[in-house]
């Protein structure tokens, strides 16, 4: 028998349809809802009680400080980056670099030196100013030599000895020497300069020069 004429059956005669053909044409049964958990409704039902205890009060206190909180980190994020914004701007404005005040230190720092921060202050270095004067000669070296100044004007070497590095003859207290000695040397170093045998402004370039190649 065809599928048509079984349809066409129970089409004409639907009361005669038994219950046992009405459960097999009908489709799935209906799905049922999983019970729902014991903790799952616990916390449901807590979280209902705080949304209707909740008072407008606690919420407004909650907003104040959460306003106060983000408007001081505001204001320390502006001021960090107000000061880092100056200290660049000194920085360009500035035409002296780290290299150029590092030449200013007297204290030569060498590699494994320890140190701490106070002893980078003004007065520690002005110890070590101190520390790299040569101390004052004890004799007069001229008359231990038994040697005239004024019989070596030539001699730039002996002269540089006696001036500053920019052409000052130095003080007796510097030299060590005698009176007498120190104005033969005063003598003898000014007719060197007035001959151009010496500049009168800073020492000898040929000093100069071995000085540079030893440092090297």
């Amino acid at each position: 028998m065809s599928l048509e004429s079984a349809f066409a059956r129970l089409a004409l005669r639907p009361s005669t349809v038994c219950r046992q053909c009405r459960r097999n044409i009908t489709t799935a049964p209906p799905q049922r809802q999983a019970p729902q958990s014991s903790t799952a409704a616990f916390t449901q039902t807590l979280q209902a009680s705080r949304e209707q205890n909740a008072s407008p009060a606690s919420s407004q206190r909650s907003s104040k400080s959460f306003d106060l909180a983000a408007r001081s980190i505001l204001e320390s994020t502006s001021k960090s980056t107000q000061f880092h914004k100056t200290q660049a701007q000194r920085d360009a404005e500035r035409t002296y670099s780290a290299k150029d005040l590092s030449q200013q230190i007297p204290r030569r720092w060498k590699a494994g030196d320890v140190y701490a921060p106070h002893d980078l202050s003004g007065v520690e270095m002005s110890k070590w100013k101190k520390l790299r004067r040569k101390p004052r000669p004890k004799y007069d070296v001229l008359d231990q030599l038994g040697v005239n100044p004024l019989d070596h004007y030539k001699n730039f070497s002996i002269m540089s000895e006696y001036i500053t590095p920019m052409g000052r003859i130095r003080h007796s207290n510097d030299t060590g020497l005698r009176p007498v000695n120190q104005r033969k040397m005063a003598k003898a170093i000014r007719r060197a300069m007035g001959m151009g045998l010496m500049p009168g402004v800073h020492r000898h370039p040929e000093l100069l020069k071995m000085e540079m190649r030893n440092q090297r």
